[in-house]
């Protein structure tokens, strides 16, 4: 029997805990909060909602962040959202799939893509999950030319580890 000892962290926002996960042991949790910011050279400012950040503790070229906004209400909600995040995931994105299907026990939508960032070729995946409480998980994964295969088991059990609190 394989022995699990993962580590179960709660996604809050101003109003309540919308949903916990549980971050696979050796993994990095980076939290930021809701904040705004303009991009270098520019002066539109733009709100970056709060995120957790998830990465191997050893370089494996992947990078897994979790949002839920209060304005997502629903997985249409959340396709707008997701439509808007590809200049800002990578340069020249281009969109290889979108299906609906279940990722745990939630209703999701995963979209998947090829870009570049930093100058470097990437993979990307968004999946938006509808927990039921009326709101969305949008989770990115970003995986580097090359990343370690493994990796996605860990990113897998993110994904499913997520509930509705």
């Amino acid at each position: 029997m394989l022995a699990k000892a993962d580590t179960q962290v709660v996604y809050s926002d101003q109003t309540r805990n919308v949903f916990q996960v549980d971050v696979p042991d050796f993994w990095n949790l980076r939290v930021g909060g809701p904040r705004e910011l303009s991009p270098d050279g520019d002066e539109d400012i733009r709100a970056v909602e709060r995120v957790f950040g998830l990465e191997p503790e050893s370089d494996h070229g992947v990078w897994v962040g979790l949002i839920s906004p209060p304005r997502f209400r629903s997985l249409e909600d959340a396709n707008e959202y997701a439509r808007s995040l590809s200049g800002q995931l990578a340069k020249t994105t281009e969109i290889l799939s979108a299906e609906d299907r279940r990722v745990g026990n939630y209703p999701a939508t995963v979209i998947t893509g090829t870009g570049r960032r930093d100058g470097r070729p990437v993979s990307f995946n968004v999946t938006m999950l509808d927990i039921k409480n009326g709101r969305v998980v949008v989770a990115l994964t970003i995986m580097s030319q090359g990343f370690d295969q493994s990796a996605l088991a860990d990113v897998n059990a993110i994904l499913t580890s997520i509930k509705a609190r």
